[in-house]
């Protein structure tokens, strides 16, 4: 997967369009959000709508384990801090400091073969962007 994984890392990725994700998914109803068909169908429409419809399909891919990265960063409680009470998508995950380094940070494949972000790399990037405006 790893191949895979660096032919998904070097697909451009904003922390608007990850923004915009977020709040089209927790849009979604519960049932539609995780039923993977779906919110693959939806993510492609928006990305659709927005021009990309030649490269439509590996970016929202990308996108999609951008997210799923985020998400399994929450689960682990190494967000804390930077998202408000709650689960899944209930919590704020939408922070510009947040989406900007899930948006940066590169995909790693872990042990059982998932893709994911580094916990301590992501921590440091999203320290590192958050110095740089003074806040945290």
């Amino acid at each position: 997967m790893s191949d895979y994984l660096d032919k998904v890392n070097r697909i451009p990725i904003s922390a608007d369009l990850l923004g915009e994700v977020m709040d089209m998914l927790r849009a979604l109803p519960v049932e539609e959000r995780w039923a993977s068909g779906s919110r693959s169908s939806r993510l492609y429409e928006m990305l659709e709508r927005r021009g990309l419809t030649d490269t439509a399909d590996i970016v929202a891919v990308a996108i999609d384990l951008r997210v799923t990265a985020l998400l399994r960063l929450q689960s682990l409680d190494a967000l804390r801090g930077w998202t408000t009470p709650g689960g899944g998508l209930s919590a704020n995950l939408v922070h510009p400091d947040l989406l900007k380094a899930a948006a940066a940070e590169p995909l790693i494949e872990e042990a059982g073969g998932e893709a994911s972000f580094d916990v301590a790399s992501f921590r440091l990037r999203l320290l590192a962007g958050a110095e740089v405006y003074g806040r945290a």
